[in-house]
């Protein structure tokens, strides 16, 4: 869903290589492609022609907008595997 203001577009699809495109209001097309690949093609252009005309895509842009830097905060504890062998286990060797 891209968003500007109060309006919104929605890019749907349905099935198949069909796209839907609702909004600004009542608005709304269908487009029916060849294959994927001229899918994709299209989904992106209009992407690009949204974002150039101020249109935001949401929950992209609004995780880029709120200021933060994500990476600046504390991370929780490390996930990655030890490579250290633990103490009990070196005896067994």
């Amino acid at each position: 869903m891209f968003i500007k203001g109060d309006q919104s577009i929605w890019i749907e699809r349905p099935f198949g290589c069909s796209m839907v495109v609702a909004g600004p209001g009542i608005a709304r097309e269908q487009h029916d492609f060849a294959d994927e690949d001229a899918l994709q093609k299209y989904q992106m252009a209009i992407a690009d022609r949204l974002a150039s005309a101020g249109w935001l895509l949401w929950g992209v842009n609004r995780q880029r907008r709120n200021g933060l830097e994500r990476r600046a905060g504390t991370r929780g504890n490390d996930r990655r595997r030890s490579t250290e062998v633990p103490v009990s286990d070196r005896s067994a060797r």
